[in-house]
């Protein structure tokens, strides 16, 4: 491609200018000899810098892609988000009990928590966007030889250490707080044989009281347990004692957020005011909620709050930490901005400013509450929750909010969906049974994710041979593409199979 620079659209030549504080058309077009010069050499590195995507499970192969290569596989996988097209894949794991297990993720591993086993999925890189980077299981990670409901993980979180990412703080239905680090295993080691983890500290601040959310800063800990004792723990050592705080209602989940202009800890519950704002300054948390966040049906009413998310990086609202994303038991997905005007009504029994949503986003053909929530997708624009029943995750995209989507997970449990993370083209999930994945990305094979082992009947005669077991039975191959599994699909205007 060779033409001159006044083939160029006077936009283009703009942006370019202001980037390369060129001045006058004469000194761009001796700078810039082409437009093939100028859109290789600039073009791509200015679309990539103006459109900023994160993804974990990516981060080692964007490395290795060059600008244009990481903006064509951003562009199609954007395209496929916005066509609802993705490969549907179970985690080979299934467990016999049935489990409430959590997600966390970090820049090199998945790690999913059911019982008192973490399963720790390691992200490989690819050399090409044609071949989507590997997802495969590295270890299995006991945290206890006992198996008891008490030792069950109910929360997890990851933490810096350096670059290791093996360090985390694993919460129990006991009320017991931990910080663990995840040996790495020796080379052979088979993924199915658990490795007992390292304790380096133990909290008992919960006594008794099942820990059911723990949420970090860059410097501090958030623990919450369900009767709702809060503790607010340094992560570094530092001669100030961890702060407690009770809440005196039933508690679900919590957003920790240090690095914003006004410092805040969002807290949801079940109560009168289930979504409480409480200020955050250089003396701790504030024992007393600033502010109530309501929902859409306005009013201050007995409900509850189950999960509760940020705005992701890249999307179109902007990633201020002042917007928060909430899931209801009334099923609808609410969208705050702390940045708003808030209304006080005297007559409310809580007499505490209040912030009515600017965004509310729900699912037509479900009344189920949310479970759990996560934000990003396709140019970050994505909402992503999942349901309390029959397996059902829906996605809405902020810029066309009534025109969603909802799938079945993999196996179409009848379980709530109790863990999501959107990770760039990837949707981490995880039910009651099994964990899941849907991949919006180029490149999916048979290969990227662990294989699901599928028994088929065979007859001879009459006679079946190899009997299928139930739980197998539910997945079937997709007949658009044999490397993802069949899910049934439903738009929120009007259902339909997939």
């Amino acid at each position: 491609m060779s033409k001159g620079i006044h083939a160029i659209p006077d936009d283009v030549i703009i942006l370019v200018m202001y980037f390369l504080e060129v001045w006058d058309l004469a000194s761009l077009a001796c700078t810039c000899k082409n437009f093939h010069y100028l859109v290789e050499e600039y073009g791509w590195s200015i679309c990539l810098r103006l459109n900023p995507r994160m993804s974990h499970s990516l981060q080692k192969s964007l490395k290795l892609w060059s600008t244009k290569e990481q903006l064509r596989y951003h562009t199609i996988t954007d395209n496929h988000w916005h066509c609802e097209e993705f490969i549907a894949r179970p985690f080979p794991v299934q467990w016999t009990t049935k489990f409430q297990p959590t997600l966390v993720i970090n820049s090199t591993r998945l790690l999913l928590a059911a019982g008192n086993t973490i399963y720790s999925y390691i992200f490989a890189s690819s050399h090409s966007p044609n071949h989507a980077p590997r997802v495969h299981l590295e270890c299995t990670y006991l945290t206890s030889n006992m198996v008891h409901p008490q030792l069950d993980i109910t929360s997890l979180v990851c933490v810096p250490d350096g670059g290791m990412d093996r360090t985390v703080y694993v919460g129990y239905a006991s009320g017991v707080l931990e910080r663990l680090v995840l040996p790495p295993p020796n080379d052979g080691h088979d993924p199915s044989i658990p490795i007992q983890v390292i304790v380096e500290k133990s909290y008992d601040f919960h006594t008794n009281d099942l820990i059911e959310n723990i949420s970090i800063s860059s410097s501090h800990l958030l623990s919450l347990s369900a009767s709702g004792n809060v503790v607010y723990l340094p992560l570094e050592h530092s001669q100030t004692p961890p702060q407690l705080l009770q809440l005196n209602s039933r508690c679900w989940s919590s957003y920790l957020s240090t690095r914003s202009s006004s410092p805040y800890a969002a807290f949801c519950s079940s109560s009168m005011g289930p979504l409480a704002i409480h200020e955050v300054s250089s003396s701790g948390l504030s024992h007393d909620p600033s502010a109530f966040l309501q929902s859409c049906s306005g009013g201050f009413k007995y409900s509850a709050v189950y999960a509760i998310d940020g705005a992701p990086i890249g999307s179109p609202w902007g990633s201020s930490d002042q917007i928060l994303i909430s899931g209801w038991y009334d099923g609808f997905i609410n969208v705050h901005d702390l940045r708003t005007p808030s209304r006080t009504d005297h007559s409310d029994p809580l007499q505490k400013p209040a912030h009515d949503p600017v965004l509310s986003l729900a699912d037509p053909w479900s009344f189920e509450p949310i479970y759990s929530i996560s934000s990003g997708g396709g140019s970050g624009s994505y909402v992503v929750a999942g349901s309390a029943r029959h397996s059902v995750v829906a996605f809405f995209d902020v810029r066309a909010p009534t025109k969603g989507w909802s799938v079945h997970a993999p196996g179409n449990d009848s379980s709530p969906v109790y863990s999501v993370i959107v990770d760039g083209p990837r949707v981490f999930g995880a039910t009651q049974s099994r964990g899941f994945v849907f991949d919006f990305g180029p490149g999916v094979q048979e290969d990227t994710y662990p294989p699901v082992e599928l028994v088929h009947n065979s007859r001879n005669g009459g006679r079946r041979q190899r009997p299928r077991p139930a739980a197998q039975d539910q997945f079937k191959r997709s007949p658009k593409n044999p490397v993802g599994f069949y899910v049934t699909k439903y738009g929120h205007s009007q259902g339909k199979g997939w």
